[in-house]
């Protein structure tokens, strides 16, 4: 009898080791959570973003063409989502002026090395090698594209030069976070 009651117990041991292994993804209790919020990694990347395009697209008006937050708290299984956890993006566009004789990858590549002098790094997306450490992952004739991410900030900056026609360039620069923290959840300012 001794030996089947420490196979029970090893069992029971066993099963209550899994059901709370079980019920902290459930509960989307990750290990690794990082301890940014989300307004803590946007508010680290937005400047330097700005300054970029300023430096790299000069006399070129860039207007914000989306932004905002979207809810991704919750259940990791589940479809609904809430507001204990958010994600921060925007993104800003604008056109090269006539007279301006950069190719697409001059243009991306400017705002790039831009971000580098800040600390940035050519994202892991990157695939296409280019000069000075910067990696693309779009590079054709019509689009380039480039993601930088700023080193301890859990987000990513996105550069993309396209061509509407020939010698009619336009230039955006967004912004995300990572789904993270949201400090204000639970104090009555959700969302």
């Amino acid at each position: 009898m001794d030996g089947l009651d420490r196979t029970r117990g090893v069992r029971l041991r066993r099963s209550a080791v899994a059901a709370l292994a079980l019920s902290g993804m459930l509960a989307g209790c990750g290990l690794n959570e990082p301890k940014q919020t989300y307004e803590q990694a946007y508010e680290a990347m937005r400047p330097d973003a700005m300054a970029a395009m300023k430096e790299a697209w000069p006399g070129v008006e860039m207007a914000k063409d989306s932004g905002g937050t979207e809810e991704c708290g919750g259940l990791d299984i589940s479809a609904d989502k809430d507001a204990s956890k958010l994600s921060a993006h925007v993104t800003y566009r604008g056109n090269i002026r006539p007279g301006d004789e950069r190719s697409l990858a001059e243009l991306a590549r400017t705002a790039g090395k831009r971000l580098l002098e800040r600390g940035w790094r050519s994202g892991v997306e990157g695939r296409i090698p280019d000069e000075g450490g910067l990696k693309f992952s779009v590079k054709s004739s019509s689009r380039v594209r480039l993601q930088m991410e700023k080193p301890g900030v859990d987000g990513w900056a996105v550069v993309l030069v396209y061509a509407d026609e020939p010698n009619d360039y336009g230039v955006s620069m967004s912004v995300s976070t990572k789904c993270l923290r949201n400090p204000a959840w639970g104090k009555g300012e959700e969302g």
